[in-house]
């Protein structure tokens, strides 16, 4: 493989971009949740959002679609991380193969970004100006809990 890589600078880049795409991606699919299905994803969201009928209709083909990328989704994620696993278990970490894996899961996920934004865009279009309001609110909320340390990170969460 040609090294279009040829600063750790630009692996990380690579590696944080693939790690993102893959987190956005299970997170919209409802992957982190095993017993999520597309039916009760459209409940909760008619709950929360408190949907109107029509509007739960709308979004309803949206949850299909992305779950059905549910185990692509994983496998990419998968790929990515069984090649981490096995690169820290070596004596020494092989970046061309690392770079290899990360290419060829951006280029997965590059392939389903038009249907993950088309996905949005029809999301979107489906909510009130009200209800958009309403999870512009919550994601900032969250935003401001993670970049203050929320979550348990400022304690050494993420290692325990």
């Amino acid at each position: 493989m040609k090294n279009r890589c040829k600063s750790e600078f630009c692996l990380r880049k690579y590696l944080i971009a693939v790690l993102i795409a893959v987190t956005i991606s299970v997170a919209l699919a409802g992957c982190r949740n095993k017993k999520m299905t597309p039916k009760r994803a459209t409940e909760f969201a008619t709950d929360r959002l408190n949907l109107s009928e029509e509007q739960s209709q709308k979004i309803a083909p949206i949850a299909e679609d992305l779950f059905a990328e549910r185990e692509s989704l994983q496998e990419i994620q998968k790929a990515v991380n069984d090649e981490i696993l096995a690169q820290m278990k070596n004596k020494t970490a092989d970046a061309d193969k690392l770079e290899a894996v990360l290419i060829e899961s951006l280029d997965q996920l590059r392939a389903k970004l038009p249907k993950f934004a088309g996905s949005f865009e029809k999301f979107h279009a489906a909510l009130t100006p009200e209800q958009r309001a309403e999870i512009v609110e919550k994601m900032e909320r969250r935003r401001k809990r993670t970049e203050k340390g929320g979550w348990g990170w400022q304690r050494g969460g993420f290692w325990h």
